[in-house]
C-alpha cells in the first residue's frame, strides 16, 4: 500500500492550524459554498456581505439578509461546534470510516446518541455524495 509523503498528508497540526475554531469552519465552508461570492436572494445580485458575530450567518451589507450556510446541511440545527463536526469528518477519512459511535464519544467527548447521529449523518451525507457522482 502506497502512502503519500508526509509533506502532503493532512495530520492533526495541520488540521489545528487550519481549522483552530467554529469562525475558521465557517469561513472555509462560506468559500466551499460560495467561491464567486453570496448572492443576496433579496437584492438578486452578488453584495458584500459581512459576518454575524453570535450566529452561524452573514448579513448583506446592502439589505441586510441574513444567509446561513450551515443551511442544508449536516450541520444544521445542530448544538454540537462546527469544528467538532469538521474534526469528526476528518477523523473518519482517516480512519477510512472505521470508528465505532463508543470511540467518537470518547474522543470528543460527546453523548454516546450525538456520536452516533454525527457518525450517521456524515456516512449519509458522503454515501449521497458517491450517488451524485454516478
Amino acid at each position: 500500500m502506497s502512502r503519500r509523503p508526509s509533506r502532503y498528508r493532512f495530520t492533526p497540526n495541520r488540521f489545528e492550524k487550519k481549522f483552530p475554531d467554529d469562525a475558521a469552519c465557517l469561513e472555509w465552508l462560506r468559500h466551499y459554498l460560495y467561491p464567486k461570492g453570496i448572492f443576496c436572494p433579496r437584492c438578486q445580485r452578488r453584495t458584500k456581505h459581512h459576518r454575524i458575530a453570535s450566529r452561524h450567518s452573514y448579513s448583506c451589507d446592502h439589505c441586510g439578509h441574513h444567509l446561513h450556510p450551515t443551511l442544508d446541511t449536516i450541520y444544521y440545527r445542530s448544538h454540537v461546534p462546527l469544528k467538532t463536526w469538521f474534526y469528526l469528518i476528518y477523523r473518519l477519512t482517516e480512519s477510512h470510516g472505521r470508528m465505532s459511535a463508543k470511540q467518537i464519544q470518547q474522543e470528543l467527548g460527546v453523548t454516546y446518541k450525538t456520536a452516533w447521529r454525527m457518525r450517521n449523518r456524515i456516512r449519509q451525507m458522503l454515501s449521497d455524495d458517491m450517488g451524485k457522482q454516478d
